[in-house]
């Protein structure tokens, strides 16, 4: 710091003993002006240093000068005037704000009258005071339909042959809401990238009756609409309603039953077959109603939860469109059960279960958990239908075990075992199925019968001599490191729950008989069979093939033919939860036309990340 005080220029003067300024360069005393020390200045101390050592004089008048005088000049009137005027409607940069409210309005579900609203006017004035909020109307007559224009073109470059292949799979489904009957149809495949592609195409509304003919008329309209030849249709997966069944077989589709359709009506009807689970199932929905229609029980409830030391959790109500709440509800009455019983014992309002009711509970439990990880599987947004025949396969091992003992239970198990074997009769005997099976390298042929492996290889050789390999399959893709036979099965260093050790009896490799040795992809798929399955639930199928395709360059191509099919219609159940979320109060009125647009854009914008 600079001698005297804070003028840069001590840094050459300082002061002796007597208190005399002396300058550090010559020595020579300097005078302040005064002998007062409020009157003493510096003047005649830059004067001595600008008429002695003018370099020194012009360096230290530069440092002495603030920061804020050595800053960018002062802006111009004009520049002054641009930060505070509107930008035209046209200019790029208010156009970009609309796309990006648009985008926010279709991504985040929100009513097209938060444009108006007082916040949303006066957090976009403090973001952007240039910017001109155009009107309600704008953005749902002009700029909604543009936008989706825009990302119909975008998605339909994704669905080229080049980048799709030539097969897609579909689900469709049917949805009633307050003001509209929408029809939904999502399409899936895998890209050239080896991944999976899922896409919403429409949610188009429905009008008169939904017969058979109609459904049919409608789903090819659907197709239509995006120029898919019908021969690259490879399944489309439905509920089984009648009119569905019928309007696939009308339009002449290769169809199946949603998996977890399935799976609910057996264990539905498993639950239904015995008078002593349905009579405990009612008086547990008794309780969990009366906690869901009084905020006072759930106080109370509240109160004994802490005094019996059980976890202060909600009662949950089961949902008859979902079987697995049913397992919720009773697991949550079981963890409940001091609670509960004190509860009734205090207030009354219900009849607690009686012990052998309860037994009956926690065996039901026991029985159905296994059943809704199985659920979980088919329902999983990454899951192909290669994993219907070995979850069937699966379950069947699992009810023909002994299980519980419990009044009621063994004939529900045996109940659901028939229900099991008749509704995925003919599943299991389908080609798109079977394939997909074979050419998941987690199962393989291992859950497949010797006459079903015999089928499918006849089916595939008719494939191979269908599909020709293409010149860029002829490309290694990446590392084959994965696809070494040499290679031992990754093992899951997490607890085995009782169907690992089920999926693992099932999956454990079989002997291959030597026999005249095959030609062409059964000779690709002779070699295929003989490595290890890859891990069920950390193992990617899509990943083993993309590092394995140029090994099994016949395999690959049938392998991302088949395995894009999904096992359930749960995609397009998803597509009507969200139209519920588009029909809320604040736009009940909103036009079938209008939702499935918003629909479309909330599913497709974030999958092209908003470029178009």
């Amino acid at each position: 710091m600079a001698e005297g005080g804070k003028s840069k220029v001590w840094e050459h003067f300082t002061k002796d003993p007597s208190g005399a300024v002396i300058c550090k360069k010559c020595a020579v005393s300097i005078s302040q002006g005064s002998s007062t020390v409020k009157m003493k200045n510096t003047s005649n101390l830059w004067q001595h240093l600008k008429e002695v050592y003018d370099k020194a004089h012009k360096k230290t008048q530069q440092a002495q000068q603030p920061k804020a005088d050595r800053a960018t000049p002062q802006p111009t009137l004009q520049q002054v005037f641009d930060k505070t005027t509107k930008w035209p409607p046209n200019d790029p940069r208010s156009l970009q704000f609309d796309k990006l409210v648009m985008e926010m309005i279709a991504t985040d579900i929100l009513p097209y009258a938060v444009v108006e609203g007082v916040g949303f006017k006066r957090l976009m004035a403090n973001a952007e005071p240039r910017y001109k909020l155009k009107t309600e109307k704008h953005f749902r007559t002009e700029l909604m339909p543009k936008t989706h224009s825009q990302v119909v073109a975008r998605i339909g470059q994704l669905l080229s042959v080049e980048n799709a292949g030539d097969s897609i799979a579909f689900t469709t489904d049917c949805w009633s809401g307050s003001t509209e009957a929408l029809m939904s149809l999502t399409a899936h495949f895998i890209d050239r990238n080896w991944d999976r592609v899922m896409l919403v195409f429409n949610v188009k509304a429905m009008e008169g009756s939904h017969t058979g003919p109609y459904i049919q008329e409608l789903f090819l309209s659907m197709l239509d609409e995006w120029n898919i030849d019908k021969q690259r249709d490879l399944l489309v997966l439905r509920d089984s309603g009648a009119n569905m069944i019928k309007g696939m077989r009308l339009a002449e589709m290769p169809d199946l039953s949603c998996g977890a359709h399935l799976l609910q009506l057996v264990i539905n009807e498993g639950l239904n077959s015995q008078r002593v689970v349905v009579d405990l199932l009612a008086r547990l929905k008794k309780i969990a109603t009366h906690f869901h229609h009084s905020v006072v029980a759930q106080q109370r409830l509240a109160v004994i939860q802490k005094e019996v030391g059980v976890p202060l959790h909600s009662i949950i109500q089961a949902v008859a469109t979902r079987w697995n709440s049913t397992l919720h509800m009773v697991q949550r009455m079981l963890e409940q059960k001091r609670a509960i019983t004190a509860y009734s014992t205090d207030h009354g309002h219900f009849t607690c279960p009686t012990a052998e009711e309860w037994d009956v509970a926690a065996n039901l439990v026991e029985t159905l958990t296994p059943l809704e990880e199985i659920t979980k599987e088919i329902s999983d947004s990454d899951s192909s239908a290669s994993c219907i025949i070995p979850s069937v396969g699966v379950l069947k091992r699992l009810l023909e075990s002994r299980g519980p003992t419990s009044r009621g239970i063994q004939t529900l198990r045996q109940t659901m075992l028939e229900s099991l074997q008749q509704r995925f009769s003919k599943v299991q005997k389908i080609k798109e199925v079977i394939l997909a099976c074979l050419l998941d390298p987690r199962y393989k042929e291992r859950p497949l019968s010797p006459e079903t492996l015999v089928q499918a290889k006849a089916w595939l050789r008719e494939e191979a001599e269908k599909t020709p390999p293409t010149a860029a399959e002829t490309i290694s893709d990446g590392d084959e490191d994965e696809g070494d036979p040499k290679r031992q099965r990754v093992a899951d260093q997490c607890a085995h729950s009782l169907l690992d050790t089920l999926y693992d009896t099932m999956l454990n490799p079989p002997s291959h008989a030597e026999n005249q040795a095959p030609e062409g992809i059964l000779e690709e798929l002779e070699r295929y069979l003989r490595e290890q399955v890859i891990d069920r639930k950390k193992g990617n199928p899509l990943e083993w093939w993309k590092k394995n395709s140029s090994r099994f360059q016949g395999l690959s191509r049938q392998a991302r033919r088949y395995l894009c099919c999904p096992p359930s219609t749960v995609p397009s159940e998803r597509v009507f939860s969200t139209e519920g979320n588009i029909y809320d109060d604040k736009r009940s009125s909103l036009k079938g036309e209008n939702a499935e647009k918003l629909c479309f854009l909330y599913y497709n914008l974030p999958l092209v990340d908003w470029k178009y």
